[in-house]
C-alpha cells in the first residue's frame, strides 16, 4: 500500500471516529456508501454526547424502541464482532438504550455477561413474556459459569477442614464413646468385685461429634448492590450444598424476604429479585437473629453498602445483640469481581465497635474467610 493510500485510509478512520463535526477539518476525506452507513450508526449512538448531559442516566426504559432495534441489526452487519460488542455494550450501559432488550431477537445477538444479567434483573418487571423466557436462559448461563468457577474452590476448602478434624492425635477423655465402650466390655464384668474391666476403649471421631455451622447470607437489594446480589445468590447456593454448613438467605429492601427455599435454583431466585427500593438493615438483622438457635455456631454475612434508610439505632442494636450472643457477624461492603466498594464508612465503623468485622471481598476471598472461621 502506498504512503498516499495509507494516509487516506487513516484520515477515513479518523473521520469515522470523530464524526460529522470533523467534516470541515478533514475535508477531502471521502466515505464510500458502506462507510456512510457506519458513520450514521456511530452518530446514532455517540452524538448523544453532544445532545444531552453525559451524566444523565435517566433516559432508559423498558419500552420497545424500533429505531434502536434496527440500529443494532445494522451494527452487527457493518462492524466486526468485537467492535459491534463494544457498541452494543455502550448502548446498554452508557446510554441506557434498554429498549433494545424488548425484542427476543435482540437477546439472541447478545453475549451472556454479568453486566447483561444486572440490566435484565433491573428491567425484569417490564419485559414481555417471550423476552422474559430468553432472559431466564441468559441468567442461567451466567449463573452456571459462576458456579463452575467457585464451587470447586468451596468444596476443596471445606473438604480440607473436614480432613483437619478427622486426623488423629492423642485421644481425649471428652471424646470417649461411653455407650459403645460399655457394650463392648460387658463380657469382662467381674461379678465377684462388681468391677467392669475396660479392655478396649472406643472414641468418637472428632469431626462427627461437631455440630454443623449455620450461615445467614443477608443481602441488600438496593440498585447499587445489583452485582453483589448476583454473586451472593450463587455463593449462598454453593454453601447450601455443603454438608458442613446450613445456609439461609435473606433479601431486604424496605421489607425482608426469606429466599432460602430457592437456593437449589439460584437462577430462578435471581429472576424473582426486585432490585431497588429502600434499605432497612436493622429489620434484616432482626429477622436473622430471630432464626438463630445456636449462636456460637452461626455466622451472619451482611452484604450492603450500609446506607441505612432510617436511623442507625436499630441496626447497631441488632449487631450488638448478635455479637454478644456469640454470633460471628461479617459486614461486606461488596461481593463482586472488583471488590471496590462505595459504602457508608461511619456505619461500618459503628458496627465494628459493636463487635462485627467489616471488609470488601471477592467471592473467592469470602470462601477462604468462612473456611477459616469454621475450623473449630
Amino acid at each position: 500500500m502506498s504512503e498516499r493510500a495509507l494516509d487516506a485510509d487513516t484520515l477515513r478512520r479518523w473521520r469515522l471516529v470523530l464524526g460529522a463535526a470533523a467534516e470541515v477539518g478533514l475535508r477531502g476525506t471521502l466515505l464510500d456508501p458502506t462507510d456512510k452507513q457506519r458513520d450514521q450508526a456511530l452518530g446514532f449512538l455517540y452524538d448523544r454526547e453532544q445532545d444531552a448531559d453525559p451524566h444523565d442516566r435517566s433516559g432508559g426504559s423498558g419500552r420497545a424502541d424500533p429505531a434502536a432495534v434496527r440500529w443494532l441489526g445494522k451494527v452487527r452487519t457493518l462492524f466486526p464482532q468485537t467492535a459491534a460488542e463494544v457498541l452494543q455494550r455502550d448502548a446498554l450501559e452508557r446510554y441506557q438504550l434498554h429498549g433494545l432488550l424488548t425484542d427476543p431477537a435482540v437477546l439472541d445477538t447478545v453475549a451472556p455477561s454479568m453486566d447483561l444479567v444486572r440490566i435484565l434483573l433491573g428491567l425484569r418487571h417490564m419485559l414481555p413474556a417471550p423476552v422474559l423466557a430468553k432472559a431466564q436462559e441468559i441468567v442461567a448461563t451466567v449463573v452456571a459459569e459462576l458456579e463452575a468457577r467457585l464451587a470447586p474452590r468451596a468444596l476443596n476448602a471445606f473438604a480440607a477442614r473436614r480432613q483437619h478434624h478427622a486426623r488423629g492425635g492423642k485421644p481425649r477423655l471428652s471424646d470417649l464413646d461411653w455407650p459403645h465402650t460399655m457394650r463392648h466390655n460387658l463380657r469382662h464384668y467381674q461379678p465377684d468385685t462388681g468391677e467392669l474391666v475396660l479392655e478396649r476403649l472406643f472414641f468418637k471421631r472428632r469431626h462427627e461429634q461437631r455440630l454443623p455451622w449455620h450461615l445467614w447470607v443477608v443481602v441488600d437489594q438496593s440498585g447499587s448492590m445489583s452485582e453483589s446480589v448476583i454473586h451472593s445468590a450463587v455463593m449462598a447456593s454453593i454453601f447450601a450444598r455443603l454438608r458442613a454448613v446450613r445456609t439461609r438467605m435473606l433479601l431486604f429492601a424496605d421489607d425482608v424476604t426469606d429466599a432460602s427455599s430457592q437456593l437449589h435454583a439460584p437462577e430462578k431466585l435471581l429472576m424473582s429479585v426486585q432490585i431497588g427500593g429502600g434499605t432497612n438493615i436493622g429489620a434484616a438483622l432482626a429477622c436473622a437473629r430471630g432464626q438463630i438457635d445456636t449462636p456460637r455456631r452461626s455466622v451472619v454475612v451482611l452484604i450492603s453498602d450500609l446506607y441505612e434508610g432510617g436511623t442507625r439505632a436499630p441496626l447497631l442494636r441488632e449487631t450488638a445483640a448478635l455479637t454478644r450472643s456469640g454470633v460471628t457477624v461479617l459486614v461486606l461492603a461488596a461481593l463482586d469481581r472488583q471488590a471496590e466498594p462505595d459504602y457508608d464508612r461511619e456505619t461500618a465503623r459503628l458496627m465494628v465497635a459493636c463487635g462485627a468485622e467489616a471488609a470488601a471481598m471477592t467471592p473467592d476471598a469470602l470462601i477462604d474467610w468462612l473456611a477459616t472461621r469454621m475450623q473449630s
